[in-house]
């Protein structure tokens, strides 16, 4: 006879089943230690995430996985089922959004890392516990409408083996605070002073995008614009179900006053240790001046106007435009896409809102504003950017005349 437990987590109710497979049980206590997972009553229908033990391993069902998922270690299984849960509990909590970002919590305030390609964001997480400060999640944390991060109690997991040359501090932390682990992934031991609790909440104080490069010797922390910010928090989230125009409105708010940098490093933990050092100094840094126009959405490439078309521009009109310190959103269409102009493309973009203007004026009054700057530059890169507004639908061309 098949021995069937289930079990709850405090904000969804009974959520999770394990049919012969109580082995998995430790090892989720120990990944998730803060989500207590506690044995309830059994359930009169299944719940929607549900565990079998097999021979050599673990089958997995659950609504992202309807067809099941085979996995081979506790710890894969355990992962999986972690992955599952903390998607229920963004679905149960609309009012959430779910940030793919690693976040450690600094002076009382949370500062959060988007995820970026290989760039280390559950290292960086665990090397902040290494260095003293309790860490909300190297994965998921869910945002309050009022800007506050929320932990959902999930131990930072570490891709094994651990990179070689990391720093020695580091390996012993990782040694001494080891949790489950398998060939692939280790979850970290931590106790309540290094990982915030399920449901514990925090401000985000600031928005550090990572960048891991070898070369670098010592780490390094450079103010952005906060359309950085904003721009990979549109990119990073859960919200499937939302459309750009309804993440806007949610994230425009809250990310105005939120500095935003860039954390360059090599050694995860000399860089955890670097902005917990250097964190107050490099909030009063500014952003720079003039730089080359920047338009980014989502569309097809687009060719860059001959820099002698005679064409007069102008800007269509917008559903919806937010200002962000020098940069501007723009969505043109009600529940379009998002455009997002940095101050010289945001220059251009205003011009062409007063009046109708063709590449040579617009590069004379770019060229004049923005000095010094090479007037052969500004109209190469006034060709490209009317380019990239016109696939995008932001521009039309129109008599000169008018």
């Amino acid at each position: 006879m098949n021995a069937i437990t289930d079990y709850a987590l405090p904000g969804l109710g009974p959520c999770l089943r394990l049919v012969d497979a109580q082995p998995l049980l430790p090892v989720l206590q120990a990944a998730m230690p803060g989500w207590a997972l506690t044995e309830c009553a059994r359930q009169p229908f299944e719940p929607d995430i549900c565990v079998w033990q097999q021979e050599e391993g673990f089958w997995q069902q659950a609504p992202a996985l309807p067809k099941g998922m085979w996995l081979e270690t506790a710890v894969g299984a355990a992962c999986s089922v972690i992955a599952d849960v903390s998607g229920a509990f963004l679905r149960q909590h609309p009012d959430y959004i779910g940030l793919h970002c690693g976040s450690a919590e600094i002076d009382g305030q949370l500062v959060i890392f988007p995820e970026s390609h290989r760039a280390g964001k559950s290292t960086l997480t665990s090397a902040f516990a290494a260095a003293g400060f309790r860490v909300f999640g190297d994965d998921v944390v869910a945002l309050t409408p009022e800007g506050e991060g929320v932990s959902l109690g999930i131990a930072p997991r570490l891709r094994l083996p651990l990179p070689s040359g990391i720093d020695s501090e580091f390996q012993d932390f990782v040694s001494t605070h080891q949790g489950p682990c398998d060939d692939r992934y280790g979850y970290l031991a931590l106790d309540e002073t290094l990982l915030a609790s399920h449901g514990a909440k925090r401000p985000i104080g600031a928005i550090i995008l990572i960048d891991r490069d070898n070369s670098v010797t010592t780490p390094q922390l450079t103010s952005l614009q906060h359309g950085e910010g904003l721009w990979q928090l549109l990119q990073q989230n859960f919200a499937d179900t939302l459309s750009d125009q309804a993440l806007m409105t949610k994230f425009w708010p809250l990310v105005q006053g939120m500095p935003c940098f860039l954390l360059r490093y090599s050694d995860a933990y000399q860089a955890a240790e670097f902005v917990g050092r250097h964190l107050s100094k490099a909030l009063k840094a500014q952003p720079s001046s003039y730089t080359s126009p920047s338009f980014e959405a989502v569309m097809p490439e687009a060719p860059s106007l001959n820099r002698n078309d005679q064409r007069c521009w102008r800007a269509r009109p917008t559903a919806h435009e937010y200002p962000l310190g020098d940069e501007l959103f723009v969505i043109i269409e009600e529940g379009g896409a998002i455009h997002r102009m940095n101050v010289t493309s945001r220059a251009v973009w205003l011009l062409l809102q007063n009046e109708a203007l063709d590449i040579d004026e617009l590069s004379k009054t770019l060229t004049a504003f923005f000095m010094p700057v090479s007037r052969e530059q500004v109209a190469k890169d006034v060709a490209l950017l009317l380019g990239q507004f016109l696939v995008a639908g932001l521009i039309e061309s129109v008599d000169c005349a008018n």
